[in-house]
């Protein structure tokens, strides 16, 4: 049985423990706020530009814009994956590796050639033993520079896509419902999928091919942006939700050592009594004698 001082010392511990979670909660809670609102206000803007991209490229020429081109074969796919660089933020991260994983083993579409890039060091850290070509990585991304990433690794794709070098693009992130409900979402970013059909038109000025020149790479900057945007407001509501599930356990353990501390203190307490009460009883019984 442990002393008193054994369990005095883990409460102690533990309640230091508990001060960290709970601090930890708060700033996740005022971080996930902070991200929801920039979020809010940039998937409107994001859908936006991805209804009136896909509108105008399912009427486009192919010839119009390299990027509309569409492959002669599938056999090389790029998968552009997020997670956090972080830990302590629940089975965010697992999932969604494992969501990957179970995906690249089946590799439905049967591509012969896999390659991986990183926005986050959980992801990289994982895959990097792996047997898959190994892409860009970028870390410390945020909501800060995440219009600059987003740009980088829009060119570089584009790049990739027009020297044939990836068949298929395709982002790997956290959909954000809700605090407690986040979704992996595969998104396919190159070739353009076929819009559903609309009765709309535009006109353009100067003309349909500059409009795609300007649109198209700032399509895939937004659809990234939206990405990293998504995956970091998963990951604040994520740990949110795991630092206050750890500061609940911690009041769990508190209150069950200090039952086994007042437990073990009744039983020291009793012990010394029927040591008194059984002396007493000695000392009588000589005395008699």
């Amino acid at each position: 049985m442990p002393s008193l001082k054994q369990i005095k010392n883990k409460i102690s511990s533990v309640k230091g423990t508990r001060r960290i979670m709970s601090a930890m909660k708060l700033i996740a809670a005022v971080k996930l706020q902070r991200a929801q609102g920039i979020l809010s206000s940039y998937r409107p803007y994001s859908d936006g530009i991805k209804e009136t991209t896909l509108n105008i490229t399912k009427s486009s020429d192919p010839a119009n814009h390299e990027l509309l081109k569409v492959p002669e074969s599938r056999n090389n796919l790029h998968i552009i994956f997020l997670t956090s660089d972080r830990g302590l933020c629940g089975s965010f991260n697992s999932s969604t590796i494992r969501n990957l994983e179970k995906y690249l083993s089946t590799n439905p579409d049967g591509f012969k050639n896999i390659k991986l890039s990183f926005i986050g060091r959980k992801g990289r850290d994982y895959f990097t033993k792996r047997d898959y070509r190994k892409g860009e990585y970028y870390t410390s991304v945020d909501e800060k520079n995440s219009t600059e990433v987003a740009e980088e690794l829009a060119q570089r794709i584009s790049d990739e896509f027009t020297t044939g070098e990836s068949d298929e693009i395709v982002l790997v992130y956290n959909y954000f419902y809700s605090a407690i409900s986040q979704e992996v979402t595969y998104e396919k970013l190159l070739p353009f999928e076929a819009a559903e059909e609309v009765d709309v038109d535009y006109e353009y000025e100067p003309s349909r091919k500059n409009v795609l020149e300007f649109l198209l790479p700032k399509y895939l900057r937004v659809r990234i942006e939206r990405s990293i945007n998504e995956s970091l407001t998963s990951e604040h509501a994520s740990r949110m939700t795991a630092m206050e599930n750890a500061t609940r356990n911690a009041d769990d353990v508190i209150e069950k050592l200090t039952l086994q501390y007042n437990k073990t203190r009744q039983a020291i307490i009793t012990t010394e009594l029927m040591d008194i009460v059984n002396g007493t009883e000695a000392l009588k019984k000589g005395g008699a004698t």
